[in-house]
This record gives structure tokens, sequence and C-alpha cells, in this order.
């Protein structure tokens, strides 16, 4: 069946408003070469007054961090940051390419509310990620187009998203004729085989969605089975670039997995990040090795780009659910917060050495004027909330004003982030 004699069955069967994956007209051949934006979530609540919006003890009030009884806030630039874990190496690195925004209101201390509102823009269900946005915005033909790894996964039916974590299981997937266990592989079929399979496959494919008798969720599986078989030659590229050596941890595999697929041109967006980060008890002691391992992983992904000849094109986002108390609890752990931050970065970006945003001594957040940026605490004061990070986020991708973003809008007002004369 010819994709216009697919297209045509489903505007017959009236599909057009509830098939979620819609052909385009932009071959899957084409390799993807533009922008690559990577979400990359601390899972659980950061502590962000040990991070990119840190605060020292107040007289008479609880400790806020124990490190600020020695140790006094560093400067990069324009950013400032806590000095522990790792922070120095890593604002060190990118404070000219980063954006930081501070006091982003998650109004809630709920981590499936928190995740879904940092990551969707919306508290309630039902909101896609930004990588689904612009995945399905940009190239949603594409068989690797969003990638996916950890953090918030949901789609609203207007992307599909692959798990790129065993090396071993796509090699096998890519390589129909043989298949890879541990260092050995072992040939199945013959390319005529092959071939002759294809065959039948397709023909019975063309004989199912023929059925006038399929219900609307067998409809949805045909055409994403459609779309997975007239795909699966591009993978080829993807399969080229894959060494016989990975990183051995797997958080860091994940993210040189997906870098593999961008470098392949078959991916637009990869939601990247580990678990770790919710210390309700020995704070200290458990959230630094976290932070350090979130900020190392930001210097691989960037590493490895530089050795591909792409981190210029890489845009990448750091949150997390919330942010965690600006005090201790009985047990030397932090509690969660809703007021949280976001970073960007982008190599060689305008907007970079940058702070948006503000919070007290006690971290709570400051209203500010979305044009001038300044703390304002009067009616035209904007109290920054997840819909105007991923307003930023969209308008940064160049999807705000897509057909796809205006299913899910986010009726934020217009900060102006990335103005790069303005900051807070």
């Amino acid at each position: 069946m010819k994709r216009r004699e697919f297209t045509k069955m489903l505007a017959t069967a009236g599909l057009g408003a509830t098939v979620p994956f819609t052909f385009h007209s932009a071959s899957a051949a084409e390799p993807y070469t533009g922008p690559f934006y990577i979400s990359l979530a601390a899972i659980g609540g950061w502590d962000v007054t040990s991070f990119c919006d840190p605060k020292t003890n107040q007289a008479g009030q609880r400790t806020i961090n124990t490190w600020a009884d020695t140790a006094e806030i560093q400067q990069a630039g324009n950013i400032s940051y806590a000095p522990v874990a790792d922070n120095e190496a890593f604002f060190e690195r990118f404070y000219r390419d980063m954006l930081v925004i501070n006091g982003i209101d998650t109004q809630t201390n709920s981590h499936d509310d928190g995740r879904r509102h940092t990551w969707s823009g919306r508290i309630g269900f039902g909101y896609p990620s930004f990588g689904a946005i612009a995945s399905s915005a940009i190239a949603p033909d594409l068989p690797l187009s969003l990638v996916h790894a950890n953090g918030y996964s949901e789609t609203a039916g207007i992307a599909r998203f692959s798990r790129l974590q065993n090396p071993d299981l796509i090699s096998n997937l890519v390589n129909d004729a043989s298949v890879q266990v541990g260092n050995e592989s072992y040939n199945l079929f013959t390319s005529n085989e092959i071939s002759l399979i294809e065959q039948y496959q397709t023909e019975r494919l063309d004989r199912l969605m023929a059925s006038n008798s399929l219900i609307p969720r067998q409809e949805k599986g045909m055409n994403n089975l459609y779309l997975a078989n007239s795909t699966r030659d591009d993978l080829d590229a993807f399969a080229v670039l894959l060494p016989d050596n990975f990183e051995t941890d797997n958080d860091y595999r994940a993210a040189e997995l997906a870098l593999l697929a961008y470098q392949s041109g078959l991916c637009v967006a990869a939601q990247l990040g580990f678990n770790g980060f919710d210390t309700h008890q020995t704070h200290d002691e458990d959230h630094f090795g976290p932070l350090a391992k979130l900020t190392g992983l930001v210097g691989f992904i960037f590493d490895k780009a530089e050795q591909g000849g792409f981190a210029d094109r890489i845009v990448l986002t750091m949150g997390s659910d919330f942010g965690r108390t600006p005090y201790y609890n009985a047990g030397g752990g932090k509690d969660h917060w809703p007021i949280g931050s976001a970073i960007f970065i982008q190599q060689g970006a305008p907007w970079g050495n940058r702070v948006v945003g503000a919070t007290d001594e006690g971290h709570n957040a400051f209203n500010i004027n979305p044009t001038s940026l300044m703390v304002d605490g009067s009616s035209s004061g904007v109290r920054l909330e997840p819909k105007h990070l991923q307003q930023a986020m969209r308008q940064l991708g160049g999807v705000d004003q897509s057909s796809i973003a205006q299913l899910f809008p986010l009726n934020a007002e217009d900060v102006d982030f990335f103005n790069p004369s303005l900051q807070t």
C-alpha cells in the first residue's frame, strides 16, 4: 500500500482527528541536521539552594545550608552558584552559554504533579512533553524522532518515543538477518529469505489495514506498525555509528545512544535524567553525589557532541519536580518545596551568562516584570510557573506557533527570557 493510499483510507474512515500519527511532506529519508533538544530531569526534586540559586544562613533562622557555615557563594560571570559537589567545574565551563531561571513555582509538593507540571507546563493530566511537541512538529516521520530514557514520558498521542538503553537489543533490531549475543553474532536468514519475509509481512499488513471492522485502537496500532515498517531501512544510518563499547554507566549510555541517534540524522529530541534527588534523610551526604553526576552528564553530552562536530546544535534544558525546603528536617534531610529553577544551555547562545527570576533569602519566589525582567511586586508582576518555562522551550525550538503546539495552549504571559540585554 502506498502512503498516499493509506492517508486516503484514514480520511475515508473518518480518522483524521483520532489517529495521532498523521503524514507530513518531509521525507524520513532526509537526515535531520537542526538543533538537538535534550531535556535533562533531576528526578525527585533538586536542591537549587545548593546549586544555581544559592542561599546562605540567616541569623536567628533555621539552617538553610551547612556549607554556608564555612564557605561563601561563588560567581561565574553573572551566575551565582553554591561551592559544593562539582558545581565550580560545571558553572565555570558553561556560564557563558547558560540561562538560569530561578523562582519557578510548581505549585505542588507531589512528585507526580511536579514532574508533570515542570515538563508539560500543566499540572493536570493530558499535556505532552516538549520533546513530543518538537519531534511531532519538526520531523514526525523519523524512526527515532523522540528518544526517551527517563523522566516525563507523556506524548498525548502526537508522537512515538523510542527507548535506546540496551545496545545488544538495538543491534538485533537494526540487523534483521542476525542476532547479537554479547560479542558473538549469529546469522539467521539470507537476504533472499529476509526479502520474502518482508513481502509477506507487507501483504498481511495491507489486508489488515483494508478491513472495515477494525476498532479505533486497532487502527491506531496499524498506523504505528505502518510507520515503523516504512522507516526501518533508515535505521541503517544509526547502526553504522554504534560503537563496540559503550560507557559503563547506564545513565551515560542512554545519553550516548541518544547522541548517536541525532548524529545519524534520525532524532530531534531526547528525554534523559536519573533519580537520587529525593533526599529526605542525610541530605548533604546523599544529594551532592547525584548533583555531581547530573553536571557530569552535561559535560559528557557536550564532550561527545564536540567529538561528533555538532556541539553548537545541542539545546539542553535542566529541571526537576520542584525544589527542596530551605532548611533541614530532624533527620538531616530536606523535604519538598514548590519553588525551583531551570537551566538552558546552548553553545554560543547570545542569551547566555544571564539569570532571570529571583527568590528572597528564605527561597520564596519574587514576581518579575515580564518585559524588564526586574523584580516587580505590583499588579504587573508575574509569578514564574512551569508554563513559562515550557513556553520558553517552545519559543527556543521555534515550534510555539506550530499547529501541534496550538493543540496544547499554555496561556502563559510572554516573558522576554532570551533578550540578551536584560536579566533580573
